[in-house]
């Protein structure tokens, strides 16, 4: 049986979901946010990264990602937007 919640170290909580740092770059803008949230369903915190203009052309935000080769912990996604290349990675960071 678990101690109550209360009783946790603060540290030990963190480590309860992993933490993920997204960068986005696109036109020669990069952008970076991280965030510490589970996604059973795929990537879409990454948005955050982005302006908000930016953010309302995405297409498709939880698929097309791809593992980097001899990267654990580490996907890419590339999609074209207004002529540009988007380029997201998304890097598990810790937990």
């Amino acid at each position: 049986m678990l101690p109550d919640r209360e009783a946790w170290p603060v540290q030990e909580a963190s480590y309860l979901m992993p933490l993920y740092t997204y960068m986005t770059a696109y036109k020669g803008a990069i952008h970076t946010v991280q965030v510490r949230r589970s996604n059973p369903s795929g990537f879409a915190d990454w948005l955050e990264a982005l302006p908000p203009p930016l953010r309302k052309q995405v297409r498709s935000p939880y698929t097309g990602f791809e593992p980097i080769a001899d990267r654990h912990g580490a996907w890419k996604k590339q999609e074209i937007i207004d002529g540009g290349e988007l380029v997201v990675i998304a890097i598990q960071t810790a937990g």
